[in-house]
């Protein structure tokens, strides 16, 4: 132990010794080993950070395939079934509510749960109480608990439970808090917990029922199941158990469970509840993804160290020659050095641990995304134990990767020889070109991987652009999107269709609107309703299947509309007529428009209006006759195949979602909503306004938009460290080729070389260094971009802009970083030179 106490005061007398290298090698592990642990801090809350529910390992979600799951079966499971001691029950989808909570009006998302749901996963409130049994009752009084977030937003007011809020315009009384960073089963859970029984106030998206208010499925919503597996049960043993369950709903419930119908055990989701059990992979090989490229960067690190660290022992051989001669074995100058690289790397990782720190501000201010907003989501990275675990380690493989060759190496020395070395000479040995030729290939190394960030650098960053800027057909710039909610301000649901039409009226007559129209949905940024089957309806099909021309797509999508929805788009029509009022009204003929790829699809030869098709996802429509043919139309940035386009007149009992304006050349865009809003309010002032945006806002606030821009912002990031980190080993190589070349450099110079023989002598040194590194780098990044072609929008991974920009970008950064030792040579006084000897 004495003795490696010894050691450790040796190396730490060694790096106070020399402070430039310190400086260098402490800042060049600081941004290897800080991007891994930032990488990691996300990769932490992806996988390996536990959500806040009891013995998560016991939860199993229950995938109900061929068929759903109704409340009273539900009822029949929970009472009854030999597999879990507590069965939860709770909505698949998070559906977007409108909360009205005082002055303040806001989107947010929520989710129906069984009254056993908060117990059954083992939380306890913040505030409050959870819900009662009777309170998952359809007619029960409405209540609701927060999140710790929305609590939060609310003000954080320690007497909020018992007070009312209204949510799609129905009041609910607050019974309960959320604890902090609970999110449900889930990493990304809702703002809002409600009962069962009230789907069937708030729960139906704009629809309202005439036929079937009292029947379970328009009171509850279709179930998704979590159960808690009994002690001393395991995921297979409670699966065939399960199977008896399966029979006797199918004997209960002929009319949901039919004899394909089937029910499996899986482990719970991680990212989102009821994903399909997949999600976990998809998570492991993002994760490895990410660690991946952060593990570029620490190598990059390692080999520039190790590079320095053996031109930094060229100055120490006598040194490490008298510590052999006195009896210290090579073992113990093996030892001697990897405790002192050791020490460094410690070192580099408290900076590196600081810089981290810091990373972890930026990436989570990067990871707030417009889309995440109304969503209770634990994604805000930090540094917690397995954090600070996973940067010791890192600090470790550092040690290994820069620190383990150089002490093997200079534990080779020739004892004698060194001794007799003087100090004028000891660039001598390493001016051999066996010693030179292992330091090129790990420049050759740097640059290579160096080649391959910043490769997915600009594919990256060309991918974002392209998605920001994605034509959809249409312009998105001229266009407004006004979003209210009637019935969050308390109207009737036949009340707030009429105060969308009327207000729709309003808006179209001011000064600087061209068009107004209404949609539930809308291309690019609005999704649409997508079915997989188009047929041709033929008179006669039902009786003779063969009349029936039938071809299938992947997808298609419907777009309800009502209005000047094309003129207030941009989209004009190229064929037939626009929808007119008399096509909303009751037991009027079923009319469409289309789009030009599918009308072609439809008539090859010949105009497809007035041809009946039907379309679908479970069962198809009654006929529809098309009416209208429209310019094909982008409906997503990853559209990879046209989509066939849809559109078809709002039903007369659904509420529509969006306000579409187009406004007049000329009009200021940035006080319109300002205008807008002041129309709104001086027809209703008690109008929820969710929120007026233009499209081109609308776009960039989009999930695959955001998800390119995270995904640009940290491959520049990394690539950037890349480049630089190849620069300081470039700079490291040529200032050692100049020092140790210092007689041959005053010789030339004593014969006649000009300063610029000498700057081309430096400059041909590592040319070929860099060219190799070039053209391995670019092999490798685009065998790696090949892979991951699928993560580019718009972009070829074989781009030859985002080529050229990394040879460019690589070759002008090894040029800057040789041209200060070049400079430095070309200065050289041939006296000095040639007494250096």
């Amino acid at each position: 132990m004495g003795a490696l106490w010894r050691d450790i005061h040796y190396g730490l007398r060694m790096i106070r010794k020399n402070p430039g290298f310190a400086s260098i090698a402490l800042i060049t592990l600081a941004i290897g080993i800080g991007a891994n642990t930032v990488m990691f801090s996300l990769v932490n809350v992806l996988i390996f950070r536990p959500v806040l529910v009891q013995a998560p390992d016991r939860l199993v979600e229950c995938d109900v395939r061929n068929t759903f799951v109704p409340y009273a079966a539900y009822v029949d499971i929970c009472d009854n079934n030999p597999a879990f001691s507590d069965l939860i029950a709770y909505a698949g989808d998070l559906n977007r509510v409108t909360l009205m909570y005082e002055s303040v009006t806001r989107q947010v998302t929520s989710t129906f749960v069984s009254a056993n749901y908060f117990s059954a996963l083992g939380v306890r409130p913040a505030l409050g109480r959870w819900f009662l049994p009777d309170e998952e009752r359809h007619g029960a009084e409405p209540v609701v608990v927060l999140s710790h977030r929305t609590w939060r937003q609310q003000g954080a007011d320690p007497e909020i439970v018992g007070k009312q809020v209204t949510i799609n315009g129905t009041v609910f009384r607050i019974i309960g808090i959320a604890p902090e960073r609970f999110t449900g089963t889930a990493v990304i859970g809702p703002e809002l917990w409600l009962p069962l029984g009230t789907y069937g106030l708030i729960g139906h998206q704009g629809r309202e029922n005439t036929r079937h208010r009292t029947v379970d499925i328009w009171n509850y919503p279709f179930l998704s199941l979590i159960g808690r597996l009994k002690p001393g049960l395991n995921m297979a043993a409670a699966q065939a158990q399960m199977q008896s369950v399966v029979r006797r709903l199918q004997q209960n419930y002929p009319r949901y469970w039919e004899d394909n119908a089937s029910l499996n055990l899986h482990r719970l989701s991680r990212l989102v509840a009821n994903f399909g059990g997949n999600d976990r992979f998809m998570l492991t090989l993002v994760s490895l993804f990410l660690m991946a490229v952060s593990a570029v960067v620490l190598l990059i690190a390692c080999l520039n160290l190790g590079n320095m660290i053996v031109v930094q022992g060229a100055t120490r051989h006598r040194e490490i020659a008298i510590h052999m001669a006195i009896g210290g074995g090579r073992l113990r100058i093996i030892r001697k050095l990897l405790i002192e690289s050791m020490l460094l790397a410690m070192f580099g990782g408290v900076l590196g641990y600081v810089l981290a720190f810091w990373g972890t501000k930026i990436l989570n201010a990067w990871v707030t995304s417009p889309q995440l907003l109304g969503f209770s989501a634990d994604l805000q990275v930090g540094l917690d134990v397995r954090v600070l675990a996973a940067t010791f380690g890192f600090c470790l493989i550092a040690t290994a990767l820069f620190g383990l060759k150089p002490a093997l190496r200079l534990s080779k020395r020739d004892i004698i020889a060194d001794i007799k070395e003087s100090g004028s000479e000891k660039a001598r040995l390493f001016h051999k070109r066996r010693r030179f030729v292992p330091r090129g290939l790990s420049v050759v190394g740097q640059i290579a991987l160096s080649v391959v960030l910043v490769m997915g650098a600009t594919l990256f960053t060309r991918s974002a652009l392209y998605a920001a800027r994605v034509d959809p057909g249409f312009s998105l710039d001229d266009k407004l999107l006004v979003q209210i909610d009637p019935l969050a301000a308390g109207y009737n649901h036949a009340h707030s269709i009429h105060i969308f039409e009327t207000l729709t009226e309003h808006l179209a007559s001011i000064p600087g609107v061209e068009a107004a129209a209404l949609s539930t949905s809308f291309p690019l940024c609005g999704g649409g309703e997508c079915g997989t089957s188009i047929v041709e309806y033929k008179p006669g099909s039902e009786e003779n299947e063969d009349n029936t021309s039938r071809f299938k797509r992947p997808v298609y999508a419907a777009y309800s509309i009502r209005g000047d929805f094309f003129k207030a788009m941009g989209i004009p029509l190229l064929q037939g007529r626009y929808f007119n009022h008399l096509d909303s009204v009751p037991d009027a003929e079923k009319v469409v428009i289309i789009d030009e790829h599918l009308a072609r699809k439809l008539r090859p030869n010949g105009s497809s209006i007035d041809c009946l098709i039907q379309f679908g996802f479970m069962e198809l429509s009654s006929p529809y006759r098309v009416v209208g043919i429209v310019p094909n139309v982008r409906s997503s940035i990853r559209e990879q195949q046209h989509l066939p386009q849809i559109y078809i007149p709002i039903d007369a009992d659904r509420l529509p979602g969006f306000i579409h304006l187009r406004i007049a050349d000329g009009t200021s865009g940035t006080t319109m909503p300002e205008k807008i809003t002041a129309e709104i309010h001086k027809m209703d002032p008690r109008m929820a306004i969710i929120s007026i945006t233009t499209l081109s806002q609308e776009h960039r606030n989009r999930s695959e938009v955001y998800a390119a821009r995270l995904g640009a912002r940290m491959a520049i990031v990394f690539g950037a460290m890349a480049l630089f980190l190849a620069c300081l080993g470039i700079y490291a190589v040529k200032g050692y080729m100049v020092a140790s070349r210092t007689p041959e450099i005053g010789i030339r110079k004593a014969l006649g070389a000009t300063q610029k023989d000498i700057m081309g002598i430096v400059f041909r040194e590592g040319a070929v260094l860099t060219i190799m590194g070039l053209i391995i780098g670019l092999l490798m990044g685009l065998g790696i971009a090949r892979l991951i072609g699928s993560m580019f929008y718009g972009i070829d991974p074989v781009d030859p802009v985002s080529i050229a920009s990394t040879v460019l970008l690589l070759g002008l950064a090894s040029l800057l970083a040789g041209y200060i030792p070049a400079r430095r040579a070309a200065k050289i006084d041939p006296m000095e030179a040639l007494r250096y000897e």
